[in-house]
């Protein structure tokens, strides 16, 4: 099998070539200024990746929201991933995850602070939120997986890096997973190795660094995920025992899924319990009546009576937009939120270097 996979990847070497030199050549005319890149009088901050597939940009994003929106005036601007809306689109009470997409819509409801809004041309999402009627008054604006948008340029960019898919050991698409050769990531102003384990010591921290080679005004970091304590999906579900606090040898979880990788959180649900299912389906998933129905079974099927359905936050906010019509899961489905922790006591230095950077403009 991985003789006939190693086969199909070098059949793909030609088109990756092809796609990498393309993409090669867009980025050197934005080098040499014959693409035009647009630069705005406020703190445009972007989160984003080289690589397709998770590298925990939502979580990251997430943390900048709660470290600047008790001082700042703040919107998020992102193209809104697989939304049935088109054009520029701010958010209100009204808004779901069909008009947004999944990620800001979870911002949506998470920071009603927050002004959240979604255009697949960047150049235009912020023209339209600094020109807003509503007179938004702006201090920053946070850009979602926008690394490859050069079409604006921020003034810090923050390229996240998944610690279980280095980029200096992967392809360009389709050939890989990268959606631009590694040697973009000299466009970062920080650079983050996310998803590395709990236990990264010091002397691996010097090899990725030396894998990663930061240039001298690139600022490293390594941070690692976290799960919160688990939370009710609908108002009408239990209120749920912490993990830790559950008879692990007589519990049963059914795991749900719509996102590009499960594995950690499987493996994280693994230590809590006995008996652990899973329904995995496509990242970004919509989920649809006969979905429930097979939730439904597959929750039934479990063999003991301590039993729970657990989601991520993501796929909790495609669930809450739905005309959910099951006792089962209105009662016992929970998410588990995520967040990030910064290793080897470097949180201060990157908060003191964002808050640098917003003052600046002042």
């Amino acid at each position: 099998m991985r003789k006939a996979l190693s086969y199909f990847k070098f059949l793909l070497f030609p088109f990756t070539l092809i796609y990498a030199s393309i993409l090669s050549i867009r980025n050197l005319m934005f080098d040499w200024g014959f693409l035009k890149s647009s630069s705005f009088n406020l703190p445009i901050i972007s989160v984003g990746n080289i690589s397709v597939g998770g590298t925990g940009k939502t979580p990251h994003t997430e943390y900048l929201i709660k470290l600047l929106q008790n001082k700042y005036k703040l919107a998020s601007l992102s193209r809104g991933y697989k939304r049935k809306s088109e054009g520029f689109l701010l958010a209100d009470e009204n808004s779901n995850s069909l008009d947004l997409g999944d990620e800001p819509m979870q911002m949506n409801r998470k920071f009603p602070d927050l002004s959240v809004a979604v255009d697949a041309d960047r150049v235009n999402g912020v023209q339209q939120l600094l020109a807003n009627e509503k007179g938004l008054n702006l201090d920053c604006i946070l850009l979602d997986d926008a690394y490859q948008h050069r079409y604006i340029k921020p003034g810090l960019s923050v390229l996240l890096i998944d610690y279980n898919r280095p980029i200096s050991h992967d392809f360009v698409m389709p050939m890989g997973r990268l959606r631009e050769t590694a040697s973009g990531k000299k466009r970062a102003d920080i650079i983050i190795m996310s998803k590395c384990p709990t236990d990264l010591n010091k002397s691996e921290t010097e090899k990725l660094k030396k894998s990663i080679k930061p240039l001298p005004h690139q600022e490293l970091y390594f941070t690692t995920l976290d799960y919160a304590p688990i939370e009710p999906v609908f108002t009408s579900s239990k209120k749920f025992l912490s993990l830790n606090n559950s008879n692990s040898e007589s519990l049963g979880i059914l795991l749900v899924t719509g996102i590009a990788n499960p594995r950690p959180l499987r493996k994280y649900l693994n230590t809590f319990c006995s008996e652990l299912n899973e329904l995995q389906f496509p990242d970004h998933y919509t989920f649809k009546d006969k979905d429930i129905k097979q939730i439904e079974k597959a929750f039934n099927a479990l063999k003991f009576d301590n039993k729970i359905i657990i989601t991520t936050e993501k796929d909790a906010i495609r669930f809450l937009d739905m005309k959910i019509e099951s006792d089962i899961l209105e009662k016992n489905m929970a998410y588990i939120p995520l967040q990030i922790k910064f290793l080897h006591k470097t949180k201060d230095q990157f908060d003191k270097h964002i808050h640098g950077f917003v003052e600046s403009f002042k």
